[in-house]
């Protein structure tokens, strides 16, 4: 049996599914703290489902909806490169709020796009900094070249750790993008996101370890999977914007749809997306509200339109849910359900790994040892968080040029997922088949 929960401001939703297809769910409304409804509702679940005598495998939560930003703590972005911009106006911060205090310190340093040093790393100046700022400040350190050699991002996080006795450092090469913009907002929004993140991971093992202690633990992410509980607290980002991906996965499990587009309208509003194999088309970036982008590999959801509509060769599927009705798009409505999508969706999502980085390489063979060895980790990780190696499929495994149009620099990536077909995992979905 496996658990799915979303989580909201207003309380917590929780859907149990057997190894019959059969399912049971609850709804707790609190104002307590994360760890107390987290609490009541495992023990809901555990008395709802003791009769059954079904083990239960996995607990996945979606914490989209409660996870914050926290923009209260100033933040120092370190930022290494050659020089500092000659346009006081182009030294302008990546703060992803407009209350998000920052202060930017330049260090003179940075790689080329082959990982070569531009120039040496100024340590003098940055003990300097470091022996006089502020003692448990946090920082981001970004630097020129660092997808390719972070070298010098990680010598000036051990000065820091060394003399300034720091709350947190956040590396910006650990998010995949070209641009180094893309790369420090990214780390900003993930380092506000990590004390918040953290406590609710911590709580959710507590809480799980003493109600379910055989059950394995994941969080939704952005790309319509699932990772091990511990990304929560590393890595946020990758599961702030997991909530429409998780519904588009409940609204397929529901409707039996492997394949094929949905429209899926509840109360986060009407969107469409396409899954194949049972996950979603994926893009790796995400545009935020106000239009900035993050690096985060994300389900490709766009607004439900006639335009939209008017491209596929095939109708959609149209899910409600949530007592929400989508509007007239000429397209009927395939299934209302009162479940909530989020949470069936938590339950049902696959386990996804990625491996996406950017490799110097020198001729055709040192680049198939590249593909092979990123497969090989994603495998391992896989395994590593309790999937069986013959469940594992590898969706997309390729070498792509950057946007550094050097013939040498390219950019591997692999996807691999572990999971059941929609088909296999609800009644509902038995019961329509496979659509697309």
């Amino acid at each position: 049996m496996r658990i799915g929960i979303s989580s909201d401001s207003e309380g917590m939703t929780g859907v149990a599914v057997f190894r019959s297809g059969a399912r049971a769910s609850t709804r707790i409304r609190s104002s307590t703290s994360f760890a107390d409804q987290v609490d009541t509702l495992l023990h809901e679940l555990k008395a709802i489902c003791s009769k059954d005598g079904d083990a239960i495998t996995s607990i996945t939560i979606d914490v989209s909806a409660a996870l914050e930003p926290q923009f209260t703590s100033p933040v120092t972005v370190v930022r290494i490169s050659p020089r500092p911009p000659l346009d006081t106006h182009r030294d302008a911060t990546q703060a992803p709020g407009s209350g998000f205090a920052t202060e930017i310190i330049h260090a003179v340093g940075g790689h080329t796009i082959l990982g070569e040093p531009l120039l040496p790393l100024d340590t003098e100046a940055l003990e300097r900094f470091a022996q006089q700022t502020p003692r448990g400040a946090r920082y981001v350190v970004t630097g020129v070249g660092s997808l390719v050699n972070p070298a010098h991002e990680l010598q000036a996080g051990r000065m820091l750790l060394e003399h300034a006795e720091p709350e947190s450092i956040e590396y910006a090469h650990r998010f995949s993008h070209g641009s180094i913009a893309i790369r420090e907002r990214t780390a900003l929004i993930n380092s506000s996101l990590r004390e918040e993140a953290s406590a609710m991971s911590t709580s959710l093992g507590v809480v799980a370890d003493r109600i379910f202690p055989r059950a394995r633990l994941f969080v939704t992410t952005n790309d319509g999977g699932s990772a091990p509980i511990a990304s929560l607290a590393d890595s946020p980002v990758h599961s702030l914007y997991a909530g429409r991906p998780a519904e588009l996965i409940g609204a397929a499990a529901v409707c039996g749809v492997d394949t094929g587009g949905l429209i899926v309208a509840g109360p986060l509003g009407v969107f469409f997306g396409e899954i194949a194999e049972s996950v979603p088309s994926v893009i790796p970036i995400h545009r935020d509200e106000a239009g900035m982008r993050v690096a985060t590999q994300t389900a490709n959801l766009l607004p439900a339109t006639d335009a939209l509509l008017a491209r596929q060769r095939t109708a959609p599927t149209v899910v409600a849910h949530g007592g929400m009705e989508p509007p007239d798009l000429g397209v009927p409505v395939h299934q209302r359900s009162d479940l909530d999508l989020r949470a069936v969706g938590a339950a049902c999502v696959p386990r996804t790994g990625w491996a996406n980085r950017i490799v110097n390489v020198s001729n055709a063979t040192e680049m198939q040892h590249a593909l092979t060895a990123a497969r090989a980790r994603v495998e391992a990780r896989l395994v590593a968080s309790g999937s069986s190696p013959s469940d594992i499929r590898i969706l997309e495994s390729r070498v792509i040029a950057t946007a550094y149009q050097h013939p040498r620099v390219v950019s591997v990536r692999v996807r691999g997922v572990s999971s059941e077909s929609a088909e296999s995992i609800l009644p509902e979905a038995r019961g329509h088949g496979t659509h697309g």
